[in-house]
């Protein structure tokens, strides 16, 4: 019985780590072209639409007002091109508010914003007090009367016709929230997440088609006013909790693409890792205080949840109990099939981290190495993040990186 236990603890670990990262993409893909088959049957027989995305209006729809809210903390970088891109929105000025809040920031943000204090799409507000990212949204959005309240960040820009775009898609009464792309321009760094983006934007577009968006994209997405619930003050993934309580309310989640929104990238691994640990402080967080994230939610989200996003989370822990089951019945059953499985999956993590060591030094790498050394440090920065949330030692405070 024991032996049984090990061997399937042993086994079913890798393999459901395997399924998250190589087969979910795959079977995603089958779903979502069985999908879009039968929307095809249905617009030959029954003349039904065919894409999600179908049915827009073909002339200029009436566009609603709208609010787009920002924090920011310690962004006198960004902030005055952040406001005059809003402002250079191809959308109705008299239809646009924009409500930025600076949380207590300790450079000229503050100064900074409040030189558009003349201009009346512009509700600036400098806040003294450091409260956090939540607290400060919870702020501002209560602040708004819009319908339509659009989430973005300091450092990112919107491509001009964006909000039109996005704003488009609440023409369908279903639709609750609406995520758009964010592309994340090159430097002369070191990109060790754009393979990983590239996938995790396949990934975004086919959980979209077959209605199981998982959450919204930080830099640019919008929400119907009314779906608007307050965020506790040291919640930490605030764009995920936002966009999943618009879908467990039984509303749509969209994707659409053609709303886009620039940012930088990081330029190097190793100036990720702090803030991938709190985006997994964040992730644990919702986990545990959100379960009707898995029980309230349509029957393909709670698949997508599980398969992209639990699985993931949770990926180095399954790999330890993987390796501490193989070690445990390679030594019990003097068996060298599991000793040669243990050493697999030890040297496998060995040569990763050693991978992820020389691109903190600058070292350039092949692709898949450069790849292999990013999923060692995101699963590394799952691993601290756990340890963090599970003894306190969490909270919503900002945390600053070249992202």
């Amino acid at each position: 019985m024991l032996h049984t236990l090990l061997a399937c603890v042993a086994i079913g670990g890798v393999v459901a780590v395997v399924y998250s990262y190589a087969l979910y993409p795959v079977v995603l893909f089958v779903i979502g072209s069985v999908v879009q088959g039968l929307r095809d049957v249905g617009f030959v027989f029954r003349k039904r639409d065919r894409r999600i995305d179908a049915g827009h209006a073909e002339t200029e729809p009436q566009w609603p007002p709208v609010a787009i809210v920002i924090s920011a903390y310690n962004e006198e970088t960004h902030i005055v091109s952040r406001i005059e891109n809003l402002l250079a929105l191809d959308y109705p000025a008299d239809k646009l508010h924009a409500y930025i809040g600076s949380d207590g920031s300790r450079d000229r943000t503050a100064e900074l914003m409040v030189q558009f204090k003349d201009e009346p799409r512009v509700v600036a507000l400098p806040f003294e007090v450091n409260r956090g990212k939540a607290s400060v949204l919870n702020d501002l959005v209560s602040r708004t009367s819009e319908p339509i309240v659009v989430f973005s960040d300091a450092n990112t820009y919107f491509e001009r016709s964006a909000l039109k775009r996005l704003v488009a898609r609440f023409q369908d009464p279903k639709v609750g929230g609406v995520t758009g792309e964010l592309r994340l321009m090159g430097n002369d760094g070191d990109n060790q997440d754009s393979l990983y983006w590239r996938i995790e934007q396949f990934l975004k577009f086919f959980e979209a088609r077959i209605g199981a968006l998982l959450g919204a994209n930080g830099a640019i997405y919008a929400i119907r006013r009314t779906l608007w619930q307050p965020l506790r003050p040291d919640t930490v993934c605030d764009d995920f909790c936002v966009a999943m309580n618009v879908s467990a309310a039984g509303h749509r989640l969209v994707y659409e693409p053609k709303a886009w929104a620039e940012e930088d990238t990081p330029e190097q691994i190793g100036e990720e890792v702090k803030r991938r640990i709190r985006i997994g402080i964040g992730n644990f967080q919702a986990l545990a205080r959100h379960p009707q994230y898995l029980t309230r939610t349509s029957l393909a989200t709670a698949f997508a949840y599980v398969s992209h996003k639990v699985l993931r989370w949770t990926a180095p822990h399954l790999l330890l109990l993987a390796l501490a089951a193989s070690v445990t019945l390679a030594v019990t059953e003097s068996s060298s099939g599991w000793a040669v499985y243990a050493l697999a999956q030890a040297g496998s993590y060995m040569l990763a981290w050693a991978g992820w060591r020389l691109t903190t030094r600058g070292v350039k790498l092949p692709t898949l190495v450069k790849l292999a050394a990013f999923l060692f440090a995101l699963n590394w920065a799952f691993l601290v993040a756990s340890w963090r949330f599970s003894t306190g030692r969490a909270s919503g405070s900002w945390g600053r990186t070249s992202r």
